[in-house]
C-alpha cells in the first residue's frame, strides 16, 4: 500500500497531535478484507487437512478470534468455497515464476520452472479434494453443526447438503460450475503468459516460439501430474525438462508452430 502524503499540520509537535499510538494504528479491514485474509490463511491448511480442517486451526492461522470468522462468513464451509476460489488466483504463482532463477542457461530454468508447476499441481490437487469433500453430503452425519473435530459452529444440515449435491449434479448450480471452470482457464492462461516471458528470454535456444513452448511446458507437465492421462509412473522435473527440451525423435528438424 502506497502511503498517502502526511499534512504539515499532522507532523510530530503540531497542535492537536493525537497519541502516538492512535497515529500509527493500522486500519481496520474492511468485511472483504477480512474474508479475504482469512481465505489466504485457510489454504495451506487445506493442503494439510482437507476439509477436517478446524476453525479454531483457521482463527489461529489467520490470527483471529473464531467470532471473528463468523462476522466474515456464515459457516465454516462458505470459508473452505472461499478458499477454493482464492487458490485459482494466479498472481501468486506468475509472480513466483518470474522470481526464479535464470543464470545458467535454458536447461536449469526449464528445470525450475517444471518443478515449480509439479509442485503447484500437488497442492491443488490436495485443496480440489478437500472441495469435494465440503460437497459430500455426509460428511457431517452426525447433524447440525458436528465437525470431526469437534467445532460447534453454525452449519447446514445433512439434507441441505444433499439437496445442493443433487441441484449440481440436476445443473441447477451450471453458473458456479461455469465460474469454476472459467477461473481455471483463466488461471492456466496468465501461468502460461509468465513461463512464455520468461522463455523469451532465450529465444535463440528455442525450437519454437515461446508461446508455443510455453503452452507445451505446461500441458505435458500438468498432464504427467495426472495418473489416469500419464498412463504409467509420473517423470520427475529433470526427466520432463530432458523431454521438453530434447523431443521423442533423434533428430528432429521440423518446427510444429502454426
Amino acid at each position: 500500500m502506497t502511503p498517502a502524503s502526511v499534512p504539515h499540520d499532522a507532523l510530530p509537535g503540531s497542535a492537536g497531535d493525537p497519541p502516538v499510538a492512535e497515529r500509527t494504528r493500522a486500519r481496520p479491514l474492511s468485511r472483504e478484507e477480512r474474508r479475504d485474509a482469512i481465505a489466504a490463511a485457510t489454504i495451506p491448511l487445506l493442503v494439510q487437512h482437507g476439509a477436517a480442517v478446524t476453525t479454531r486451526q483457521i482463527a489461529d492461522a489467520a490470527g483471529v478470534a473464531e467470532g471473528t470468522l463468523f462476522r466474515a462468513f456464515a459457516d465454516k464451509d462458505e470459508i473452505l468455497h472461499a478458499a477454493v476460489v482464492r487458490s485459482l488466483d494466479p498472481a501468486p504463482a506468475v509472480a513466483a515464476i518470474g522470481l526464479l532463477p535464470d543464470d545458467d542457461g535454458l536447461r536449469p530454468l526449464v528445470v525450475s520452472i517444471v518443478e515449480f508447476l509439479l509442485e503447484a499441481q500437488r497442492v491443488g490437487m490436495r485443496i480440489f479434494a478437500a472441495a469435494h469433500q465440503v460437497l459430500d453430503p455426509h460428511r457431517h452425519s452426525a447433524g447440525r453443526g458436528a465437525d470431526p473435530h469437534g467445532d460447534a459452529v453454525p452449519d447446514r444440515t445433512t439434507a441441505d447438503r444433499a439437496a445442493a449435491v443433487r441441484r449440481m449434479r440436476a445443473g441447477e448450480d451450471a453458473d458456479a460450475r461455469r465460474t469454476g471452470f472459467d477461473a481455471r482457464e483463466r488461471s492456466a492462461r496468465e501461468i502460461v503468459g509468465a513461463i512464455e516471458r520468461r522463455l523469451a528470454d532465450h529465444r535463440a535456444e528455442l525450437r519454437v516460439g515461446p508461446g508455443l513452448a510455453a503452452r507445451a511446458v505446461f500441458s505435458l507437465v500438468f498432464g504427467n501430474a495426472l495418473p489416469h492421462l500419464s498412463g504409467g509412473d509420473r517423470l520427475d522435473a529433470v526427466q520432463l525438462a530432458d523431454l521438453i527440451l530434447g523431443g521423442i525423435g533423434a533428430d528432429v528438424t521440423t518446427d510444429p508452430s502454426p
